[in-house]
């Protein structure tokens, strides 16, 4: 099952279950980033979008994210967003591969 890290402030860390998928969003070590990955079971390379939107003190914020995952890839890394800080609380999630 993947999971997803929320920012709750500066120095917490809540993990909420997310629908079975092959991405996955999770905190940096250093708390000052989003770590998006995914799978590619396909035998062929596929170019993946991940979207995730989050609630902030602001208002919504979207992550979108695109690259091209190598055929049998686990958990590559398809991008690395800034946090600013924020606290964030997961709303929504979805990935599309073609």
């Amino acid at each position: 099952m993947c999971r997803f890290a929320m920012l709750t402030g500066i120095v917490g860390i809540f993990a909420a279950p997310l629908p079975e998928s092959a991405y996955s969003c999770a905190l940096s070590p250093a708390g000052d980033a989003m770590i998006v990955k995914t799978d590619n079971a396909s035998d062929l390379a596929m170019t993946c979008k991940v979207d995730y939107l989050f609630e902030a003190p602001e208002g919504p914020v979207t992550i979108s994210c695109t690259q091209q995952i190598p055929a049998g890839a686990k958990a590559r890394s398809v991008c690395l967003r800034p946090s600013g800080g924020k606290a964030l609380a997961f709303v929504s999630g979805s990935e599309s591969c073609e």
